[in-house]
């Protein structure tokens, strides 16, 4: 089984490489690197492929430091890109990103590629929302909570090479979408590729005090880089001190409270008792 996923990916990138080289004749296509475990074997398939690419790496600055330094260990090659204003930076204007609020990801990474032939290690495992994803689509932000994107062809797309984007939107293929966690730690496996630290220490690799984290992989990140969140609790007053009401009472409880994920009223009633 997982011989046949391989063989598919290998194919599905050796065919999307026309369109790529149509509309990024320099470099081919964009790899979008995040250093986890699925973007690590969407690169090395990218690279047993043969076809042309460069690959990224967007630094947010809220970034677990085993993985920037894993990174450029292992992946020398990986192009670093530091964004205009970075997640501490972005805090002071609009305060903590939630799950249904995640400007962090539209500000600093999901711009990235616009014109070119994308590729990520997004898989349809990982979440329901992803599990909605096509492995070939026109990705555009216009459209992106418009529900189930549609699965696109290459032959539709390279007939249309210079119409099927415009502006800021981006072709994405997804090599691994349909892989399971298995599959992937299993191509490790086999590929001696090195392990990301961050799995160890917690378990994800990713922004740290990311939204879409778990409480326990808060206080983790907290225990590992108490810094980090002085600099937030830092960020967020400057933020805090530009209203003149509050429902929560200072920029820490607004902190602590933002960690939960609960709704205000079930927080306060929760720390009133």
């Amino acid at each position: 089984m997982l011989e046949e996923k391989i063989a598919a990916s290998i194919k599905l990138l050796k065919e999307g490489e026309k369109l790529a080289l149509a509309l990024n004749t320099q470099d081919g296509y964009y790899v979008a690197f995040s250093g986890g475990k699925d973007s690590q074997v969407m690169l090395d398939l990218v690279r047993l492929s043969g076809v042309k690419f460069r690959a990224y790496y967007s630094v947010t600055g809220i970034d677990p430091p085993e993985n920037y330094y894993f990174i450029r260990r292992h992946y020398p090659d990986v192009e670093l890109i530091h964004p205009k204003r970075k997640y501490l930076r972005l805090l002071e204007d609009y305060g903590l990103p939630t799950i249904n609020r995640r400007y962090c990801c539209n500000r600093i990474k999901e711009g990235l590629g616009a014109g070119n032939v994308v590729l990520t290690g997004v898989r349809a495992a990982e979440s329901k929302k992803r599990a909605s994803y096509a492995s070939i689509e026109i990705y555009s932000r216009r459209k992106e909570h418009e529900g189930r994107p549609r699965e696109r062809k290459l032959d539709e797309l390279l007939a249309n090479e210079h119409q099927c984007i415009k502006g800021k939107d981006r072709v994405m293929i997804r090599p691994v979408l349909e892989w399971t966690d298995e599959e992937i730690w299993q191509y490790i496996k086999d590929r001696h590729l090195p392990v990301n630290p961050c799995y160890e220490s917690v378990g994800r690799v990713g922004c740290m005090f990311c939204p879409f984290s778990s409480v326990q992989q808060m206080g983790m990140y907290e225990k590992l880089y108490p810094k980090f969140r002085e600099q937030i609790i830092r960020r967020l007053t400057k933020y805090w001190n530009k209203f003149e009401t509050h429902e929560l009472s200072s920029p820490e409880e607004y902190y602590e409270w933002w960690k939960t994920k609960r709704s205000v009223e079930v927080w306060k009633k929760r720390h009133s008792a």
